[in-house]
């Protein structure tokens, strides 16, 4: 459990670091926030991947098994990460100009739900996968595990992106 709140503040701090956004401070550019994240994803990718392997108790069948349908999860999630980064971006240009473009204020929240679709169908398709490879208690394990460090995520993001303004 340590190592799981561990990651989990890892993810908390890079979070806050990287994606709040204040409105007296500057904001980052897009690509520096691109590439804070694709440091941030690479470091705590072996963490990670440490995490997962001492908590699952995968036999080395599945481990086979197991390890690439991880690796396409993370890329897919770091493709999701750098979309949502980049709506983030569109958001706080809109929030410190004081936008009331209805169009661009749609376009915002539409790829919102759009990132949240495509997350939820990116775990029924790794769930689709795990259960063809592992017991399906371990499969379960694995995307509790997904879910509850996504769950931080965006518990962070919440706390520190500020409401559209009235």
């Amino acid at each position: 459990m340590i190592a799981f709140a561990r990651f989990g503040l890892l993810l908390a701090l890079f979070s806050g670091s990287a994606l709040a956004q204040d409105a007296a401070s500057a904001t980052p550019s897009l690509d520096d926030s691109m590439t804070e994240l694709q440091a941030f994803q690479a470091e705590v990718g072996n963490a990670k991947h440490e995490f997962i392997e001492q908590h699952l108790g995968l036999t080395a069948d599945e481990a086979k098994k197991f390890w690439p349908i991880f690796d396409a999860h993370q890329a897919a999630l770091a493709s999701l990460n750098q979309r949502r980064l980049a709506n983030i971006d569109a958001y706080a240009k809109l929030w410190n100009e004081s936008s009331t473009d209805n169009a661009a204020g749609t376009k915002v929240a539409t790829e919102a739900l759009a990132i949240e679709a495509d997350e939820a169908a990116l775990m029924q398709r790794t769930f689709g996968k795990l259960k063809k490879a592992l017991p399906i208690m371990k499969s379960i394990r694995y995307l509790q595990f997904e879910s509850k460090l996504r769950a931080i995520l965006k518990f962070q993001l919440a706390a520190e992106i500020p409401y559209a303004k009235p």
